[in-house]
């Protein structure tokens, strides 16, 4: 998405992983790609999911930095439309400005903690009015994040529920729909020269 405010503009993209994703991949969240989306706009935004980012040290968090894109959560996304709300879309906006330039000055580091520990204080400290919100939307976030945890937790469960209730045929059968063999078979019986080598 391509973002133009009147002193700056930044393209931005949003990310979401499914809650029981393990192995997250630096790649996933293309801060290279986002660096090389920009054309000339001087700053970057990927919003990600709380949960899913990196919390201790990750490559992702340097990249950032050394690239000048932005690596915000959904509840920061909160936090801005309610101060907007609240105070006005033209302080949003600058506070929007202010966050890129406070990413755009970091020493560009793998440590998440001093990632945040930035960005986060310059949200707390635009306005004394943000605090307020980010508390609310904090509180918000945590909660939401357990009530997903607990649908995901009780779906998976009648789903090993339903599983361990499968006969061996059933099982069978489950297994070799879930591994796509007879697709991949079907696949490999039409393979041919497609007669490129034909000469009419």
């Amino acid at each position: 998405m391509e973002c133009v405010a009147d002193d700056y503009s930044f393209v931005a993209d949003a990310k979401a992983f499914r809650l029981s994703r393990t192995a997250k991949n630096q790649k996933d969240f293309k801060i290279q790609a986002m660096d090389g989306w920009k054309r000339g706009k001087p700053y970057a935004m990927v919003v990600c999911p709380v949960y899913q980012l990196p919390s201790s040290k990750s490559q992702i968090y340097e990249q950032a930095g050394a690239r000048s894109v932005c690596i915000a959560t959904y509840t920061h996304l909160a936090v801005l439309i309610r101060y907007a709300e609240a105070s006005s879309k033209k302080k949003a906006i600058e506070l929007v400005h202010e966050v890129f330039k406070t990413v755009e000055a970091m020493n560009p580091s793998k440590d998440a903690n001093a990632y945040w520990q930035i960005v986060n204080r310059k949200m707390l400290d635009f306005d004394p009015e943000i605090r307020d919100i980010w508390q609310e939307e904090k509180r918000a976030s945590i909660e939401s994040i357990y009530i997903s945890k607990e649908e995901a937790l009780n779906f998976l469960a009648l789903e090993r529920e339903r599983i361990l209730k499968f006969s061996k045929e059933q099982a069978i059968k489950e297994v070799l729909k879930l591994s796509k063999i007879e697709n991949k078979m079907k696949a490999i019986k039409s393979v041919g020269s497609n007669e490129l080598f034909g000469l009419g």
